[in-house]
């Protein structure tokens, strides 16, 4: 099935409610098979190329990458075939006009990989808390590249009303592994046990986490971000990561 055969109707008006009262909502199976199998092609080919950047530097980790064990791919989009065909279709559209309104730029777009049975878990935080400047929160659209389970370490979800909190707070860096946390409470959060095609969508200040993968199976996901104005550096003219135009009046662009 292809992304002509979707509906443009996925998102209701419940969904935009939840967003704006919870700060996620989540589709599944949002994503055509079309386009699944473009990131599930992608996400290999792209791990292709960072172990052959591995093999020429004489190293097993880019950055926090590591051979075999996790790939953290980031702003690779136009590196991979037919990649940007999903990071500018009419579902992502939908879900910007839902959530950010009818101005977008891609902001940032990574791949994370968990390899069987390796992979750390990612503590409670929340996507503006890594950015450490003042900002219009953005919004995070989390896609299950393989069937997610708790086994395999998915994303859970902090909804608003059980942490109370709507806004950028002051995250902590662990010295050891560069995580960032800002939510130190008990909450067990909403996982998302969904399979592959599916959407987690939320703002960039709804705090979320993932488990480590203890499957047998690697577990791939891969986030796109939008935000309704170009976010820049401070005092700067320059972008802090991308600032691709997507949409323009509700209307697609790029």
């Amino acid at each position: 099935m292809t992304e002509a055969d979707f509906e443009s109707s996925l998102i209701t008006s419940e969904h935009r409610r939840q967003y704006v009262d919870e700060g996620y909502f989540i589709l599944e199976r949002a994503i055509c098979d079309e386009h699944l199998q473009i990131l599930q092609d992608s996400c290999d080919h792209l791990i292709d190329v960072m172990h052959q950047e591995m093999d020429r530097l004489g190293t097993d980790h880019i950055h926090i990458s590591h051979r075999g064990k996790r790939y953290h791919i980031a702003k690779q989009y136009q590196q991979a075939p037919r990649l940007s065909e999903y990071v500018f279709s009419i579902l992502m559209a939908d879900v910007c006009r839902a959530t950010i309104g009818d101005a977008a730029y891609l902001f940032y777009d990574q791949y994370v990989a968990k390899a069987a049975e390796q992979g750390i878990s990612f503590s409670w935080h929340q996507d503006s808390g890594y950015l450490g400047f003042f900002h219009r929160p953005y919004v995070t659209v989390w896609a299950a590249v393989d069937d997610m389970t708790i086994e395999n370490g998915t994303a859970s979800v902090l909804p608003f009303s059980k942490v109370g909190i709507r806004t950028i707070v002051e995250h902590v860096r662990d010295p050891d592994t560069g995580d960032k946390t800002g939510y130190f409470g008990s909450e067990p959060g909403v996982p998302a046990i969904v399979p592959a095609g599916s959407l987690v969508v939320f703002s960039s200040v709804t705090f979320h986490r993932s488990g480590a993968n203890t499957t047998n199976r690697m577990r791939r996901a891969y986030v796109t971000q939008y935000s309704a104005e170009p976010i820049c550096k401070p005092d700067s003219d320059e972008p802090m990561h991308l600032a691709v135009p997507f949409l323009r009046d509700g209307d697609i662009v790029s």
